[in-house]
């Protein structure tokens, strides 16, 4: 029986030239992968029918917030850091989210849709990157 740990996750994001780039101090991250249904039912079934609609997935990732381990052009680009926030809903990037190590990962076009920074008195800056899919999301597993 095979069980992951993810405290060797890890989450990429394109750079600038649109290579991953490892975004870091992850501190976790979530991705949902969903399907609709469509109700088929008529009268005279005694049950409810479904046939599958269409898939999506999003995601979103909480990171302690340090631009000088963001690398530049990922900072300066992707997830808002600079002070217009121009990135956000911007083109699709690719995110490639590692659950350990290199291997199982789940990766694909997203749309970043939001980014928030959280500084308290007693405790470190952190920030949440939140995405949209556009398009399928993959996994693999080495």
């Amino acid at each position: 029986m095979s069980i992951l740990t993810g405290n060797n996750g890890v989450l990429k994001i394109d750079d600038a030239s649109g290579t991953p780039t490892a975004i870091a101090a992850v501190r976790n991250f979530t991705v949902d992968i969903t399907t609709d249904t469509i109700e088929t039912s008529s009268m005279g079934n005694d049950t409810r029918q479904y046939v599958k609609g269409m898939s999506s997935w999003s995601g979103s990732a909480d990171i302690y917030f340090d631009p000088a381990e963001m690398p530049t052009s990922v900072s300066s680009g992707i997830v808002g850091l600079n002070p217009t926030l121009e990135a956000v809903g911007s083109d699709a990037y690719t995110v490639e989210l590692y659950l350990n190590d290199t291997a199982n990962k789940i990766s694909g076009e997203c749309i970043i849709t939001g980014f928030s920074v959280n500084s308290t008195m007693d405790g470190m800056v952190e920030a949440s990157i939140s995405f949209q899919g556009s398009g399928a999301a993959s996994y693999a597993a080495s």
